[in-house]
C-alpha cells in the first residue's frame, strides 16, 4: 500500500520535475525567458486588409483564407516577426500545446500564445528544443485541467516546472546538432512530397490519360 502511494506521488512529481543531466544548472522554466501573452481581439477590430492576427491555426498552417486581419496598431510587444519563438499554451493538449518558430510575414499575436524571448545566456535555439523536450510534461499538466477537450499551461505552471541548462557553448552545440537533424528531416519530407507528386503524375499518364 505504501509503495502504491509513493508511486502516485512520484508520477505527479515527474510532471514538474523532469530529468536533466546532473551538471546542468536547475531553475524554474519561467525564469529563463520573457513570456508575452497575445491579445484578445474583438470582431470590430478585424478588417479585410492589414496585418494578420496569428492564432494557433496560422502557426500550424500558415496564412490562409480563414485568417483574420486588422489595420489597427498595438503594443510592439505583441508584434510577431519572422523567426520569433512562440509557445501555444492553450488548446487540445496533444496537438496544440507546443513550441513553434514563426516563419511567415509579421502580424499581431492572438491570446493563448506566448511570444518567448530567452534571457541573456540562454541560446534561443537551445531553448526551443528545451520546450520541445518538455512537451510530455506540458501535455500531462494540461490534461489535468482539461475541460471540453481543451487544456492549458498557466504562468504558475511555468514557475513550478523545473528546467535546466548547461553552459552556453554546450547549449550551442546541442542546438547545432538538433537543428541539423531537423533540417535533414524537413529535406526528406520535401523529397517525399516531390516523389509522391511524380508518382501520381506517372500513374495518371499511364492509367488515366
Amino acid at each position: 500500500m505504501a509503495g502504491e502511494a509513493s508511486a502516485v506521488v512520484d508520477d505527479k512529481g515527474w510532471l514538474y520535475h523532469p530529468y536533466f543531466p546532473d551538471h546542468w544548472k536547475r531553475c524554474p522554466l519561467y525564469s529563463l525567458a520573457q513570456w508575452v501573452n497575445g491579445l484578445a481581439f474583438r470582431n470590430i477590430q478585424f478588417s479585410d486588409s492589414g496585418l494578420p492576427v496569428i492564432k494557433i491555426a496560422e502557426i500550424k498552417g500558415g496564412i490562409s483564407g480563414q485568417t483574420k486581419f486588422t489595420r489597427q496598431t498595438f503594443d510592439d510587444a505583441v508584434r510577431v516577426r519572422y523567426g520569433d519563438l512562440l509557445f501555444s499554451w492553450s488548446g487540445q493538449p496533444e496537438t496544440s500545446i507546443d513550441a513553434f518558430w514563426w516563419r511567415d510575414p509579421e502580424g499581431w499575436l492572438n491570446q493563448h500564445i506566448f511570444r518567448v524571448t530567452p534571457t541573456e545566456g540562454i541560446d534561443p535555439v537551445f531553448f526551443y528544443y528545451l520546450l520541445r523536450y518538455l512537451k510530455p510534461n506540458f501535455v500531462g499538466i494540461a490534461r489535468n485541467k482539461q475541460t471540453t477537450g481543451l487544456g492549458h499551461i498557466t504562468k504558475r505552471d511555468l514557475e513550478n516546472l523545473e528546467a535546466a541548462y548547461p553552459r552556453l557553448p554546450e547549449q550551442r552545440a546541442i542546438a547545432h546538432i538538433l537543428g541539423s537533424l531537423d533540417d535533414k528531416i524537413e529535406l526528406n519530407r520535401q523529397m517525399a512530397q516531390t516523389l509522391e507528386s511524380i508518382a501520381r503524375a506517372i500513374f495518371k499518364s499511364w492509367f488515366v490519360d
